[in-house]
């Protein structure tokens, strides 16, 4: 995964909510909401999402993070990798074309 990447989110394959400090993700199926295989992200998780907006690099996003969170790069980068790679498996971002 290159740091220079840009994903973007797959509104289209997934409904959201917040619930109090977590985002409750809703994978659609046929247009229809699949409740078996929903998903819950923490403050972080809602962070790093919603940076990817189709115009900030993986290296933005690690950055602008670091100015909200209390966390050595390394752990950050390594973390924000692993949602990258999960997001993907289940469908939520893709790389920008």
């Amino acid at each position: 995964m290159s740091l220079r990447e840009i994903y973007i989110v797959k509104k289209e394959s997934f409904v959201t909510r917040k619930v109090d400090n977590e985002m409750v993700l809703v994978p659609l199926v046929n247009s229809v909401a699949d409740m078996t295989k929903v998903l819950t992200l923490n403050d972080t998780g809602i962070s790093i999402l919603e940076a990817m907006n189709g115009q900030n690099t993986v290296e933005e996003i690690i950055s602008q993070l670091l100015e909200t969170y209390n966390v050595q790069r390394e752990r950050l980068q390594e973390d924000v990798e692993r949602f990258i790679e999960n997001a993907i498996l289940k469908g939520i971002i893709e790389p920008q074309s």
